[in-house]
């Protein structure tokens, strides 16, 4: 059913191109529930780049880049409030959120935002699909999960398992950071340290490669991978705590060290063969001190009373560090 105006026509102005015609023209083409942005976009009028490069020009506001997306921010913003005003969280400070939208007009949500966090909120541009995207991959994993591996057939993978030449099974970080899998790595890693999971295993079994974090002494399955990816997602681990990938016959044991967030994180990985494959346990340590996250805590919360009962004896107005107040 044709729609009789869009809910982001502010947008036309934008557009010297975009006649008063060729705007009803769009809104008879378009069902109910789709957006100007999107129809320029499918009709190729204009592309994503284009419309965000013009917002900017327009309201003078710097337009977001999502390689630098701190991970830590989706804690303060729940996915409910987040698409149901389609931001993104970029980062979160004591004093302010950096979120990327699409339209920058939109109050509702930035008085919602302030509300909720408590801060200043700070906006970036943001085109609607790389924004639905980034959503996916920060709330819901299992989607990226899904369009990580779209790409990764079964031709591709069994290549990778049975017909591959040794060499390529020891190829460089640089190298195997071509592939989707990698990513996949880095996402489970990064979700476990986040989670505040003590460690996370993977492990193939019937039906798939079972993926879990212990957090609070508790083993919670989080994602199931494919089984036939299984091999690269190990010999990823492998290759970044500096282990044998061609040895999967017997136990290893090795280091890694990752960031996220800007903090440095030592990881304990070992490797057992078992019935359906090499299963991997990857230990998070703390980055401070050197002791795993759990048995980190505890300490953390007794500082942070300490720390309180100083800051109120002392008269001081705030606490600087919100890590301390954990």
């Amino acid at each position: 059913m044709p729609v009789t105006s869009f809910p982001d026509e502010w947008l036309a102005q934008s557009f010297e191109g975009l006649t008063p015609e060729l705007l009803e023209e769009l809104r008879g083409k378009s069902e109910s529930g789709r957006t100007l942005w999107e129809c320029v976009v499918a009709e190729k009028i204009a592309t994503d780049t284009e419309i965000v490069e013009k917002l900017s020009h327009r309201f003078r506001l710097k337009i977001a880049d999502i390689s630098k997306v701190d991970p830590s921010a989706r804690n303060a913003v729940p996915e409910q409030l987040a698409r149901r005003h389609h931001i993104l969280p970029l980062r979160l400070t004591d004093s302010f959120l950096e979120i990327g939208t699409a339209n920058p007009l939109d109050l509702n949500a930035e008085k919602a935002l302030a509300f909720n966090t408590a801060r200043e909120i700070r906006l970036f541009l943001l085109a609607p699909s790389k924004i639905s995207e980034k959503l996916d991959e920060m709330y819901k994993p299992e989607k990226a999960l899904d369009k990580l591996l779209e790409n990764m057939g079964d031709a591709e993978v069994l290549q990778t398992l049975k017909d591959a030449p040794p060499e390529d099974l020891t190829v460089s970080e640089a190298d195997a950071s071509q592939k989707p899998v990698v990513r996949l790595v880095d996402m489970i890693i990064s979700e476990g340290i986040l989670s505040r999971a003590s460690d996370i295993h993977v492990e193939p079994e019937e039906g798939g490669v079972a993926v879990r974090y212990r957090i609070d002494g508790v083993l919670r399955q989080v994602m199931k991978i494919p089984r036939q990816a299984g091999l690269p997602l190990i010999s990823r681990i492998k290759i970044m705590s500096s282990l044998d990938i061609a040895d999967r016959l017997r136990p290893q044991d090795g280091r890694a060290r990752v960031a996220v967030s800007g903090q440095p994180i030592d990881l304990r990985v070992s490797t057992l063969p078992a019935q359906l494959g090499e299963k991997v346990v990857i230990r998070i340590l703390d980055w401070r001190g050197g002791s795993d996250q759990a048995a980190a805590r505890k300490p953390r919360r007794h500082h942070a009373r300490d720390g309180a009962d100083r800051l109120r004896q002392d008269d001081h107005p705030v606490l600087r560090d919100q890590s301390d107040q954990e």
